[in-house]
């Protein structure tokens, strides 16, 4: 392990990152290796894992770090990268959010070349939506939108209402959203609840009873199928696994 940071801290030093740069102000920054494994990461990125430092975050992988349905998600693009040799610029994706609950990031993930050309593994770096520059479109579409749902998440939202704030009919806010996003304004719903219920399980000693009201399930049987579809564990079993992981 020890050689291989190593080799990727000759890569920063040769300048192959800085074209990350090119793309994005610092917000987060990872660097992995060909098997998946970080070996670089900047502190905000180790915190939006929920992590006390950068050195807790080396040798992990997204399975590590991230539900399985989000660490896919990831390793699909990951592997994209490797096997093209290209960049993946302004990808709209979801990540953990320091205020527990997700958020959109744009993010931009460029490969590393060995000496001899050959992809030794990748760069990402990424910044929260919110605070991207003005020409990112889909969240200018969708920004009040989204923001509505991190504020209200724990109460009942309607899609009507949320179609209203972006001057969309519902039908026309449903479609449009899950051409942008990838996934139904729903399920991003139930996703900010459960991380925000991962948070509280985490941190807080309430019962799992309670976290399901706090986050908006106010049906203890969905809050628990719809944590295990998206952690792949119950929230128990989460809990005293001591293993926490983010969506």
């Amino acid at each position: 392990m020890h050689s291989e940071v190593i080799k990727f801290q000759d890569q920063l030093k040769s300048g192959q990152l800085g074209k990350v740069f090119d793309h994005l102000p610092g917000i987060y920054f990872v660097v992995k290796n060909r098997k998946g494994r970080v070996m670089m990461a900047n502190r905000f990125a180790s915190s939006l894992c929920g992590l006390q430092s950068v050195e807790e975050m080396i040798g992990k992988t997204d399975h590590d770090l991230f539900s399985k349905e989000q660490a896919d998600s990831y390793i699909a693009d990951d592997r994209t990268v490797y096997e093209t040799g290209e960049a993946l610029v302004d990808r709209i994706e979801l990540a953990p959010d320091p205020r527990n609950s997700i958020n959109w990031f744009v993010t931009t993930k460029t490969p590393l070349y060995s000496k001899n050309g050959k992809v030794i593994g990748l760069a990402c770096i990424g910044r929260d939506l919110s605070h991207a520059n003005g020409e990112i479109r889909p969240y200018s579409e969708m920004g009040d939108a989204l923001e509505y749902v991190r504020k209200n998440f724990s109460t009942q939202i309607k899609i009507d209402k949320l179609a209203k704030l972006t001057n969309l009919s519902t039908g026309q806010f449903q479609r449009r959203f899950k051409r942008i996003f990838k996934i139904t304004p729903v399920t991003h719903i139930i996703n900010v609840r459960i991380q925000s219920a991962c948070h509280l399980l985490a941190q807080t000693n309430d019962t799992v009873a309670t976290i399901g009201q706090e986050v908006g399930f106010y049906d203890h049987s969905h809050f628990t199928r719809s944590f295990q579809k998206v952690m792949g564990t119950s929230p128990s079993e989460y809990r005293s696994s001591g293993q926490f992981r983010h969506w």
